[in-house]
């Protein structure tokens, strides 16, 4: 009795099995193929001149040497060491960074308003 009902239980399972197996389902989620672009679209962002954005945290030494001219409130520097020891001053306040995008020579600038508290 035991082996017929553990036969019966197996062809049970067996055919559910093909049965699933064969019925189509949805697929919540799109294909590679449904979603890959074309071979001639270009996809590209390119945000508005008048959006900025803000972050916590910056490294604007990062730049190829030559490469960019710091404004240290308006006065012009070349010398990274000399900026590092400015912002590195525990008294120094930093308000506002301002990051230019390359011009046509590959240079840049970068505007650093900061107060110094205590003055």
């Amino acid at each position: 009795m035991l082996r017929y009902l553990l036969a019966l239980i197996l062809v049970f399972c067996g055919s559910f099995y093909r049965v699933s197996a064969q019925t189509k389902r949805d697929t919540l989620f799109p294909t590679y193929r449904q979603i890959k672009p074309t071979q001639n679209e270009i996809i590209d962002y390119r945000p508005n001149a008048d959006t900025y954005s803000r972050s916590r945290r910056i490294n604007i030494f990062d730049y190829p040497a030559g490469t960019v001219t710091y404004y240290l409130n308006e006065q012009p520097t070349s010398d990274i060491n000399y900026v590092k020891q400015v912002l590195a001053n525990k008294s120094v306040s930093v308000e506002t960074i301002s990051i230019s995008p390359p011009d046509n020579r590959g240079k840049r600038q970068i505007r650093i308003t900061y107060t110094v508290e205590g003055q």
